[in-house]
């Protein structure tokens, strides 16, 4: 009967060493908050918005009833908007349904001028934060090429440059 106690007990130890990479890891993206969901934005200067599709992935995005060039075509979302001095910035999320890296970012600027709209950018994940410092608009979510970064996609109004950092132990 002891030996079998002892059994039961370093099956009991294994399987808590085993599974501790996963609750790790399961309180690590805790840390990742819900992006919010918006399907129309307005400003100033128009209405920027997600076309209706009869397909989901078909979806494009707008600027009043005019679609954006370079064609945003997916599942699109916008979670985030900056108001700054002359002009407003939208952070749009695709995903192209197509599946490993399917989801691609934006930053889409409306002014009095038109507007513009930045190259892809993003390490393939649905996990973001989002802030500014000055007139730096930024983005973070966990690197695609190692679990213990975050990558920093920093977007100054004309161009987007990544920087890697460790993530902050919980």
């Amino acid at each position: 009967m002891r030996a079998y106690k002892v059994f039961i007990r370093y099956v009991a130890i294994g399987l808590l060493l085993a599974l501790q990479p996963f609750v790790a890891h399961s309180s690590a993206s805790q840390t990742w908050p819900q992006p919010p969901s918006q399907l129309s934005l307005d400003s100033p200067y128009g209405k920027l918005q997600v076309s209706q599709s009869d397909y989901v992935y078909e979806a494009q995005l707008q600027l009043d009833t005019q679609i954006i060039a370079p064609e945003l075509k997916g599942l699109i979302n916008i979670p985030y908007a900056f108001k700054q001095q002359n002009h407003q910035t939208a952070l749009i999320s695709v995903d192209n349904g197509l599946g490993g890296c399917s989801i691609n970012y934006h930053w889409v600027t409306v002014s009095s001028k038109g507007y513009t709209v930045s190259p892809a950018f993003g390490s393939c994940s649905a996990q973001i934060r989002v802030r500014h410092h000055g007139q730096t608009l930024i983005m973070e979510t966990p690197s695609l090429d190692n679990p213990s970064l975050i990558d920093e996609y920093r977007y100054d109004g004309r161009k987007i440059s990544l920087r890697k950092r460790r993530q902050a132990i919980q």
